[in-house]
Formats: C-alpha cells, structure tokens, sequence
C-alpha cells in the first residue's frame, strides 16, 4: 500500500483522494478475505467480485449510488496502477460499470437564505469568542468566496488582501491557483476574525492548539451547528453550494458562476439551476387535499 500512496504522491493526487483512494481499496481487501476466507491477492480479482462487491455495498451496506461510484474510481485506479506495475495483466474493474445516479440525486444540497442565516446565527450564540469569530469567518469564506473545505483548511494569512479585497486560493482543486473577489459581508468577517487571532503562525485558521485546522476539524465543529439548525441532511460544503446558487438567484451570469466557483465545466453548474429533491417534494406537497 506505501508503493500504492507514493504512486498516488506522484501523479499529484491531493491528500484527500489520496485517502479516498487507500481507503477503498483497503475496504475491498477486507470484503475479499471476508468473503471468499482467503487472503486478499489482486491477480484472482474478477470483474464479477467486484460487480458483488458492489451489489453488497449498494443492498447490506445501503450506499448511495454517488459514494459507490467514488469507491469503484478508487478501486479502478488501483488496478490501472497494478497494471503498469506489472503485477497484474489486466485490470478486473475495466469493464465494471459505475451505478446510475438520478438527475435529483446528482443536484448539490444548497441552503435557502433562511436556512443559512439560522447556519450562522448558531454560530453567532458560541461562547467562545475567537472560536466564534473563527467559524464565522469560515462560513462566510464558504458563502461568500465560494471555497472548498480543504481550500479553507489551506489558507494562510498571506492569502488575505484586505486592503485590495482579493482572497487568493494557491492549493485549489488540481493544484490550481485562483484569486476571488472579497465582499464586505466577508470583509467583515475576516476583519474581526483577524483582530482576535493571536498567533504567529502562517496559516490562517487555526485549531484550538494553535495548529493549522483540518478539513476534518472543521466537518466535526460545523456539523454541531448543522445540527442545532436542524440541518440533519446537509454538511458543511452546503455552504460551497449555497454560495453559487446565491449568486444564480441574483441573476448572475453561468459563465461568470462558473468562473467564480472555479468549475471546470459549465455542466458543473448548470446543476445548481436544476430544482432540488427538497424543491420537486414542496412542489408536490401543494396540490395536496389534505390539510
């Protein structure tokens, strides 16, 4: 698995596919030896193992079709990379089909204006006040710069120009550098987040050990807030999506959209145009007779 990971360092796969990816094979692994009662040995890896194996995710483990699909990619490059290691001829997944996804499941989970506002205002009610002014900050970095959470955790102070209103993103998806707009609402908050951030450390948000956050950090703080606004289906990268369907209800522009949220195809956002699940069901619920 270590030559599998510098493999992956190699070809310039971020940390967190990096981990997706180990993840899932090692997940496979266990199933394999658990299922057949031998050890796990990828040249007797069959297509149709792994067609079970997804059969069994998607009805005893009751996976969604989205995370079987990110788990099948894992499994699919780990066997692409056998193959040009030579360990193995051919790869078993190459003809393995992901699951089918229906349009309402592939339309990202935004928050309507009330629901973000009730976001922040459990934010607002910590009582901690740098903690406070730290997640306030993140949220509105997420709602109003439209950043991913692993681009929030790579921030440092140097990436903030106030004096211009420019956040600069160096770590972006694919290694990409971006550069956004900063608005006032976030100007704000990044200005009282600042004024209460005693640290000399180069990174801009920070854990409660003075040490750079991490994504998962902040998924764990901003899941109670979730929570507490009865949010019990929606994560922090809600914020992400909220951010670009925000500026679609505004009547911005796709192409200008897609620019800003940094999508590498216009397919990408044309998602956010696309009524929800939580949008159809509403929809429904008014031509109802009852009540």
């Amino acid at each position: 698995m270590l030559e599998y990971v510098t493999y992956l360092q190699n070809d310039n796969k971020s940390l967190k596919t990096i981990e997706a990816y180990t993840q899932a094979v090692m997940e496979f692994q266990d199933w394999y030896s658990e299922t057949t009662g031998q050890p796990f040995k990828a040249e007797l890896v069959t297509p149709l193992d792994l067609r079970d194996y997804i059969s069994w995710l998607a009805t005893t483990q009751k996976q969604s079709p989205r995370t079987i699909n990110k788990k099948l990619g894992g499994l699919k490059n780990f066997f692409n990379y056998l193959v040009e290691e030579g360990i193995i001829a051919a790869s078993p997944a190459a003809k393995v089909k992901s699951k089918k996804i229906s349009p309402l499941q592939q339309v990202p989970k935004w928050l309507t204006r009330n629901e973000q506002a009730r976001v922040l205002h459990c934010i607002e009610q910590n009582k901690n006040p740098k903690k406070r002014a730290r997640d306030y900050a993140i949220a509105q970095v997420m709602l109003h710069a439209g950043l991913r959470v692993f681009e929030v955790a790579a921030l440092d102070v140097d990436d903030i120009d106030l004096r211009h209103d420019v956040l600069i993103i160096r770590q972006g998806k694919g290694g990409k550098m971006g550069y956004v707009p900063i608005n006032k609402d976030l100007h704000k908050a990044l200005e009282a987040y600042l004024k209460v951030r005693d640290s000399e450390d180069k990174a801009l948000f920070l854990s409660e050990r003075k040490n750079r956050i991490t994504v998962r950090g902040i998924e764990h703080q901003f899941r109670k807030y979730f929570d507490q606004a009865g949010l019990h289906d929606r994560t922090v990268h809600s914020l992400r999506h909220s951010f670009c369907r925000n500026m679609l209800d505004q009547g911005t522009a796709l192409t200008v959209v897609a620019q800003l949220a940094r999508h590498e195809s216009l397919d990408t956002t044309r998602g956010y145009v696309s009524p929800s699940e939580r949008d159809v069901r509403q929809a429904v619920e008014k031509i109802t007779w009852e009540g």
